[in-house]
């Protein structure tokens, strides 16, 4: 499933209490953030023209810089929260792929709530978020991207996402797009397959919507 536009490489940041504790990690995409947590993920993303006026506030020429302080800028934001229900209570999350870099963060009056020596990873897995199914987060091509490995004898029925502050969901070619305040996100048509003898078989998948829970069908495979 991938999220956003292009981008640079999507890095994770571990959060060691500078953000809400349910959060695990978190990244940065074009023009808002993805939050990972145990049971899922949230996608905060802001008004494209509401983020293109403060990034040019803070990076634009001196004289357009200069122009953004005299003038308050409105930044419209929208977040969702998308939860795998009916899965493991409290799957174990696995970071690879570390990075050199760390991040520090000194921010506001109160030092219980900074945070130094933050690792980054470039993936992130959830092992058996449901019984011999992984769900891994990474990025391809500057986007956001998540996929849900299948293990023999799994069952791919049983995964079901509840998707929390959207305001509608509807699929369109084979798309699932999310309607919110401030535009769509799309996820694209999920891309299905399976190693056999011959090497790698598509296998058919669509989206299903049951009012605010998104399931897979999925086609025929050697289980």
């Amino acid at each position: 499933t991938v999220f956003g536009q292009n981008y640079s490489t999507i890095e994770f940041i571990e959060n060691k209490g500078q953000w809400d504790k349910k959060v695990q990690f978190t990244g940065a995409v074009p023009g808002g953030a993805f939050f990972i947590h145990q049971a899922g993920f949230t996608v905060l993303q802001h008004n494209p023209q509401d983020w293109q006026q403060v990034q040019e506030s803070i990076h634009g020429h001196e004289e357009g810089k200069e122009n953004a302080r005299k003038k308050a800028i409105t930044l419209r934001s929208h977040a969702y929260n998308v939860q795998f229900i009916g899965g493991a209570a409290n799957p174990k999350i696995v970071a690879d792929k570390p990075l050199a870099t760390q991040t520090n963060y000194f921010i506001g009056n109160d030092p219980s709530k900074w945070a130094s020596n933050c690792k980054t990873y470039q993936g992130i897995t959830v092992q058996e978020i449901y019984p011999n199914i992984d769900l891994r987060y990474y990025s391809s091509n500057g986007q956001m991207k998540y996929d849900l490995i299948v293990k023999p004898g799994a069952d791919p029925s049983k995964i079901a996402l509840k998707y929390d502050g959207a305001d509608k969901l509807d699929i369109k070619n084979n798309q699932l797009v999310v309607k919110t305040s401030i535009g769509e996100v799309k996820e694209v048509s999920p891309y299905t397959y399976q190693y056999n003898g011959k090497g790698k078989r598509e296998i058919t998948t669509r989206y299903k919507i049951d009012g605010n829970i998104v399931r897979f069908e999925v086609g025929k495979y050697d289980k």
